[in-house]
């Protein structure tokens, strides 16, 4: 089966005084505090987004479309010439009474509908960069479908961590399919899945419902008619989940559409060793080295709440990102 892939990525710039105005004339007033989902560390620009380009370039130049979505904004060094970028603001595809937004939930629910999005895309937070070649078939297999690595899994609830959003996803997973259809459906006991996979699973897949499902925070393969049918099947937690212009408890996320694909059976097995999440709490030079090992096709580097010395660590990440990606893509002018 041939079809396209497009990589969609959502960016915003924090340090942008006018988006800063504007995110501070609705941020107390609905009631958030500086610390936590929506603190200024959601936000954060460390200045290391054209490296995200430059992989793409380097190891996935296969790629149909890049997506860039992003608000009233648009990196300096931005190619806008280039014929494979799109940049898409929010106005071009999210409910105009709803902006702005400045949750991911709200953007990220709502992908399906951009312009021209292949039926088969990618979508990639900022943090998530490809560090060695990826082909199409570490996303979706011969058939289209999209491709996870996963298990039964409990969902953590960590303070300023996203399980309500899984809490929240799960119930709707289990309102639809009975915990059997998801066990037969769902592929957990394949030796593909890995063994770390196959304990949690073992360990946690004997409740009456199921509790969750293993999230490894790399990018996320999926299909716009997921999205579609997921719409007309729970429209009301999805438009709640579009209005809020903050991450909110009572929020649905993207992982919904992925769940979905798990628990109908509709994905094949992943590779357990395709990428890796690793925090900016623990940067050290192992970290810089491992960028650069290649051993990993993607490392998710998520900002951290403990960062002792930022503008160390901001120096000492572009640099590693230099190191791998010393040339400049044709994403950039």
């Amino acid at each position: 089966m041939e079809f396209k892939v497009d990589f969609v990525v959502t960016w915003v710039d924090g340090s942008d005084p006018k988006w800063i105005a504007e995110k501070n004339k609705y941020f107390l007033n609905a009631g958030n505090s500086k610390k936590g989902m929506n603190s200024k560390k959601a936000f954060r620009e460390w200045g290391t987004f054209k490296y995200w380009f430059r992989g793409i370039q380097k190891f996935a130049p296969w790629v149909n479309k890049v997506y860039l979505v992003t608000y009233h904004q648009k990196p300096d060094w931005i190619n806008i010439n280039n014929e494979k970028l799109i940049i898409v603001d929010h106005y071009d595809f999210l409910n105009h009474s709803n902006l702005p937004v400045f949750s991911s939930n709200s953007i990220e629910v709502n992908l399906h509908r951009i312009e021209g999005l292949s039926e088969h895309f990618v979508c990639f937070n900022d943090d998530m960069y490809l560090t060695s070649p990826v082909t199409k078939n570490d996303f979706f297999d011969e058939k289209g479908f999209p491709k996870y690595n996963t298990a039964i899994n409990p969902i953590i609830p960590a303070r300023n961590g996203t399980a309500n959003f899984q809490v929240n996803d799960m119930e709707i997973i289990n309102s639809h399919f009975t915990r059997n259809e998801i066990m037969k459906n769902g592929k957990f006991l394949n030796i593909r899945q890995g063994v770390r996979n196959l304990i949690k699973t073992g360990l946690y897949s004997h409740s009456k419902f199921i509790c969750g499902f293993y999230e490894n925070h790399l990018p996320y393969p999926l299909l716009k008619s997921t999205m579609q049918k997921l719409w007309k099947k729970e429209p009301e937690v999805l438009k709640n989940t579009s209005k809020n212009k903050f991450r909110s408890k009572t929020d649905v996320n993207i992982w919904l559409f992925k769940y979905w694909q798990i628990a109908s059976g509709e994905y094949s097995i992943g590779n357990p060793k395709l990428g890796k999440l690793f925090t900016l709490d623990d940067a050290d030079q192992a970290l810089w080295k491992l960028v650069n090992s290649r051993k990993y096709k993607i490392m998710c580097i998520n900002d951290g709440f403990n960062i002792k010395d930022e503008n160390k660590v901001m120096e000492d990440f572009n640099r590693a990102l230099n190191k791998l990606l010393p040339e400049k893509s044709e994403f950039e002018k």
